[in-house]
């Protein structure tokens, strides 16, 4: 038995290794005149005080959303299966760009009259989506690879 190793392989497991990260790392810093922070992570807003507000959930949901689809892909990778290999990709870069819909209005509605600073984890589902964008690339250029030595017809050198 012989096992093949892929380099969208490489890719997919990065991919899940920074949207689990992600999960738990904060997003953003809101400081507004006074000196008052908050801090937002994917499923709350943290205040100075102590307080939070938990109606930030939908961004977390889909970066679980993102990190499940994410490890059942690098599980299926092993099988020969492309075209459903492709298919989550794509599904995939939907929700990672949809993560952003989210965030855009959770900033805007809290904001008010602070500033929002961006931490580095709010950049992971942009990186996120680079990596996906690749590991489509990875998955056509392998099931090119084994159509080509599958067939035995080649072009002379």
């Amino acid at each position: 038995m012989k096992i093949e190793f892929y380099l969208h392989q490489i890719w997919l497991a990065l991919i899940c290794v920074l949207m689990f990260a992600g999960l738990f790392l904060p997003i953003g810093q809101l400081v507004n005149a006074e000196g008052a922070s908050a801090e937002l992570t994917n499923f709350r807003l943290n205040f100075i005080e102590g307080d939070s507000v938990a109606a930030m959930w939908a961004l977390g949901v889909i970066i679980i959303m993102v990190l499940a689809v994410g490890v059942f892909e690098l599980l299926l990778s092993g099988f020969r299966n492309f075209v459903l290999q492709k298919r989550l990709l794509v599904f995939m870069m939907l929700l990672t760009a949809g993560y952003y819909i989210p965030f855009v209005v959770y900033v805007l509605l809290v904001k008010g009259d602070s500033t929002f600073s961006p931490c580095i984890a709010a950049a992971f589902p942009l990186i996120c989506l680079v990596l996906e964008f690749m590991s489509i690339h990875g998955v056509s250029k392998a099931e090119a690879d084994i159509i080509a030595k599958a067939s035995g017809f080649r072009l002379r050198d």
